[in-house]
């Protein structure tokens, strides 16, 4: 139950962390430049509006203070962002002077995400869908190398485990580098344990290849004990003690 149980709680926060929306979202090291609107009432925007504006980090942080964006003249402001390579929701508090004179204040929120899109409800029962199913199959696969009394059929079902769990880590890695922006150290988690199911594929591949024919040679050296006339328990015992 431990490893179900592990995983509805990674799902919990995949879920849960990723509730914030914006109006913009852009992505990581690529775009740089946030662009809003600023027609707080229509009657207002005009060429000559000015306005101010502060980003705050998603960890509450100040990025910029009161600096001032570009206003385009057809009802939209920009500004170029110093910094784009932290994922998360940002907080653009601005304040936009109009040629009337008056001011209004409202806000610009953004989100940065490794790809540029937020996870939706629907995308996310896909992604959580297909981690379901891959753990279903590795954990059948792992119950039938437990059950199984065929030699082939556990070498066979070893491998097959191992190559499913190898997909299962990157399925997770790729959703966490995607998504999970609010708890980056399960990228990293997922991200070192596939990195590392990489590097003992041909190690276990080899282990595999190498215990069949061990496995191949204690059968042959049995039956030619058995037809010497030995017992099976008996060729058994004697072909563990060489």
């Amino acid at each position: 139950m431990e490893k179900p149980l592990f995983f509805f709680v990674c799902a919990f926060i995949l879920v849960s962390t990723l509730s914030f929306s914006s109006a913009l979202t852009l992505e990581r090291d690529v775009d740089d430049t946030i662009t809003f609107p600023v027609t707080f009432n229509g009657s207002h925007a005009a060429a000559g509006t000015t306005c101010k504006l502060s980003i705050i980090y998603p960890n509450q942080t100040l990025m910029v203070e009161n600096v001032a964006a570009t206003y385009t003249g057809s009802g939209v402001a920009q500004y170029t962002i110093p910094d784009n390579s932290i994922d998360g929701p940002y907080k653009v508090p601005l304040s936009c002077t109009f040629p009337t004179g008056e001011s209004e204040d409202g806000n610009a929120n953004f989100a940065i995400t490794p790809n540029g899109e937020i996870l939706s409800g629907a995308s996310a029962s896909v992604y959580v869908g297909l981690i379901i199913i891959l753990l279903a199959i590795l954990v059948l696969v792992l119950w039938g190398v437990v059950t199984s009394d065929s030699f082939g059929w556990k070498m066979g079902l070893t491998s097959f485990a191992y190559i499913v769990a190898n997909i299962f880590l990157l399925v997770c890695w790729k959703t966490a580098e995607s998504f999970l922006t609010a708890v980056p150290f399960l990228e990293i988690l997922f991200h070192v344990l596939w990195i590392i199911s990489n590097a003992c594929y041909i190690p276990m591949f080899l282990g595999v290849i190498a215990y069949m024919l061990f496995h191949m040679t204690d059968e042959k050296n049995i039956e030619t004990l058995m037809d010497r006339g030995f017992t099976e328990d008996q060729a058994r015992w004697r072909t563990k003690r060489k």
